[in-house]
């Protein structure tokens, strides 16, 4: 007998068709997730970094994606190593902790609750705060930090404006270039993008230094020599630029003659044209220069290193006095880095409008 088998055909699979709206949605989901790992990735060490505040200096050499649990504070450690180590005023200390008597810095945190008949667990925890937010405390409470902070807005807002001012003038008398020393004029001002600020920092300091003496009360510590010395910094910052010469020498250029010839016959002097004309049509490469040189001049470190006293400095040089010879604090550091940092995300922030707004009336008018 001869047995038959019967195979059954299964229906072949429904290929999948890629229709334009799906593969829109697809690039769609694609440009998402890879949006999204940028922004990861870019706000990553600004995370970091702020965790940093929080991590002691024992701590600094490892990474911590959260704030750590800080280690109880030992009883035998000395008052005297923790106002130290913490950059404690032991007038308030006592106060905090009702103590009435004198603190040998030598005692010991069991030999000072002892004598007060201060329970151990409390002296713990009022110790215990300082590990994780020594650096905040320190900073903020350290009137230098504030002043430093308001010298350094001042330079870095009286830079822009002084170099977008002086770039837009140097840019008018450059536009065109139609003479043989313009040209020559615009080539040594480009020359300056290619040599190091090291190079002449030894020449500029002797020039500044020697016109510094020349004005009175300069040459003594006091209000009259830390204003000169701002002033210096400031035209060390605002002197020659390159980058904003070439930007609003470009812009100009590009700025019909038509204009300008129809402004003189309704009567409007050179100034009156630059101040009345120019300036407003200049809005795109103002905004530009401000976005390029707010980071530079906010984060100069060399020029008021050098120019500026230690009681007179912006914030970076005084951010690095936390970092001695025999010990560095890295937690303080770090939070002043991170200080640092704010207000340049808040005016992008805040102002991200205006300068979407001027680059894409830029491109229009291109």
């Amino acid at each position: 007998m001869v047995s038959t088998t019967s195979t059954t055909q299964r229906p072949a699979a429904k290929a999948t068709t890629w229709t334009p709206a799906r593969k829109r949605r697809l690039l769609k989901a694609v440009a998402m997730a890879f949006m999204l790992a940028y922004a990861v990735i870019t706000l990553f060490p600004f995370y970091v970094l702020f965790i940093r505040t929080f991590v002691s200096t024992k701590e600094s050499v490892n990474l911590h994606l959260w704030i750590p649990r800080q280690e109880d504070v030992s009883l035998d450690a000395e008052v005297g190593n923790l106002s130290v180590q913490y950059n404690l005023d032991l007038r308030k200390v006592k106060e905090d902790l009702g103590i009435k008597g004198y603190v040998n810095p030598r005692d010991s945190l069991r030999k000072v609750a002892e004598k007060n008949n201060i329970p151990s667990e409390r002296m713990q925890e009022y110790f215990a705060g300082f590990g994780t937010f020594n650096g905040w405390i320190t900073l903020l409470n350290n009137p230098a930090f504030w002043q430093s902070l308001v010298r350094t807005v001042v330079v870095t807002v009286a830079s822009i404006v002084g170099l977008c001012f002086l770039s837009i003038l140097t840019g008018a008398g450059l536009a065109g270039l139609r003479r043989r020393y313009q040209m020559t004029i615009y080539n040594i001002y480009l020359l300056q993008m290619v040599i190091p600020t090291i190079m002449i920092i030894i020449p500029q300091f002797l020039m500044v230094q020697g016109l510094q003496g020349l004005i009175p009360g300069a040459d003594r510590p006091g209000t009259a020599r830390w204003v000169v010395q701002l002033t210096f910094l400031i035209l060390i910052f605002i002197k020659g630029g390159a980058l904003s010469t070439m930007v609003f020498t470009t812009a100009i250029n590009q700025v019909p003659p038509e204009l300008e010839e129809s402004a003189y016959l309704d009567g409007a002097s050179r100034w009156q044209y630059i101040w009345r004309i120019l300036f407003p049509l200049l809005k795109v490469p103002i905004a530009t220069v401000s976005v390029i040189m707010l980071p530079v001049f906010w984060n100069a470190f060399l020029e008021p290193f050098v120019y500026l006293d230690t009681a007179n400095t912006t914030m970076l040089p005084l951010i690095a006095n936390y970092s001695g010879a025999y010990a560095v604090n890295y937690q303080i550091i770090y939070t002043g880095v991170f200080v640092s940092v704010v207000p340049l995300l808040l005016v992008y922030v805040l102002l991200r409008k205006l300068f979407i707004r001027s680059v894409m009336a830029g491109a229009i008018k291109g």
